[in-house]
């Protein structure tokens, strides 16, 4: 009979530390694309060794984030009007698929409960308070794909939610979208989570598409307008 050993609890390495804290801000937007960054000044400002940032960096080059530049640093990728479609598309794919398994395989409980979401999101929009108001809504995803019973979907989701939240929180920095479109946005859960709530599949998926695809529009349309080549 094989022996069966518990894992030795670890806090987690400096790497990882740094990857996370790296990853958070490219989330948040706190780097816009074409930034320059050097691993000696993010070491000095983390307070940790070169050793520990240098592997972050390459593990967020490996996953497309920063491409290293011989003597010259770290660089934030851009994004281009082609990898935004690219992403928004892929989400869009996603998406649709967490609401057909959500409206099939949610218990009832799970699908009430969307409401609370809708409803914090109508709060912060009350508040005019964007940030609180990004919170719920991806909440509200998350809740989906939560509903959706397939934790690989989820986790494809919550990889991809660096990109998208990185369009995002340049989007509303540069005001690529009208001023009405959190309000917009509200609508649309609503319209969702209804749907969802009846388990009418093909009007939820319809929805959820052009909830996505409304969103890279305005974003590319801006774009092409201004004659912006990247974010």
């Amino acid at each position: 009979m094989p022996i069966v050993l518990a894992a030795i609890d670890r806090p987690p390495s400096h790497s990882q530390l740094v990857y996370e804290r790296l990853k958070q801000v490219l989330q948040n937007g706190g780097v816009s694309g074409g930034s320059l960054l050097s691993e000696a000044d993010l070491a000095r400002q983390l307070g940790v060794s070169t050793t520990p940032v240098h592997e972050a960096v390459v593990r967020l080059a490996s996953e497309g984030f920063v491409e290293a530049l011989p003597r010259r640093g770290v660089r934030v990728v851009h994004l281009a009007p082609r990898d935004i479609a690219e992403i928004f598309e892929l989400r869009e794919a996603l998406e649709v698929e967490v609401v057909r398994l959500a409206v099939t395989r949610a218990s009832n409980q799970d699908l009430s409960a969307l409401h609370e979401f809708v409803a914090s999101g109508q709060e912060a929009l009350d508040r005019d308070d964007y940030h609180a108001f990004n919170q719920t809504d991806v909440a509200l995803h998350d809740a989906l794909a939560g509903a959706a019973g397939n934790r690989r979907l989820q986790q494809s989701i919550n990889d991809l939610r660096v990109w998208v939240q990185r369009i995002r929180h340049a989007a509303a920095e540069q005001h690529f979208g009208p001023p009405s479109r959190p309000a917009k946005a509200l609508a649309e859960h609503k319209q969702l989570v209804r749907a969802v709530q009846r388990r009418d599949a093909p009007t939820a998926e319809n929805l959820i598409r052009k909830h996505i695809s409304s969103l890279k529009d305005e974003i590319l349309e801006h774009m092409s307008t201004h004659h912006i080549d990247f974010i």
